[in-house]
């Protein structure tokens, strides 16, 4: 039934402005702008098998802020979180769990954005 996640929509009030915070503050690479009446509605970047996205709020039906799912898996947690505290990103200390090592902060619009590092492959 259920073979691989597609996408993770996070709502913006301004996509291409979070677009770019994730471009600047992550890295990703995104696909190119939907647009209507020259605003960008939707933009996605691929992330392993699937996609990243942000989207209106309109279109996602949810307010800034309010989502919380996306995870990016990591190489190495600690450089990471070094790397993104220099940016000015206010990241919680990673906490360890039995098989993996996780930490969040927040992107420029408030939606929760988590970290994780496999520390034993399951």
């Amino acid at each position: 039934m259920i073979k691989d996640i597609a996408f993770t929509a996070y709502p913006a009030k301004d996509v291409a402005g979070l677009r770019k915070w994730y471009e600047d503050t992550l890295g990703l690479k995104f696909s190119g702008p939907y647009e209507e009446d020259g605003v960008e509605k939707y933009n996605e970047a691929p992330v392993g098998s699937g996609y990243f996205s942000v989207l209106t709020t309109e279109w996602a039906d949810r307010e800034p802020g309010s989502a919380s799912g996306v995870v990016f898996e990591v190489d190495d947690m600690d450089k990471t979180v070094a790397d993104l505290r220099g940016k000015g990103l206010d990241v919680e200390d990673p906490y360890n769990t039995p098989v993996c090592k996780i930490a969040s902060f927040q992107d420029a619009e408030g939606n929760k954005v988590s970290l994780h590092q496999v520390t034993v492959p399951h």
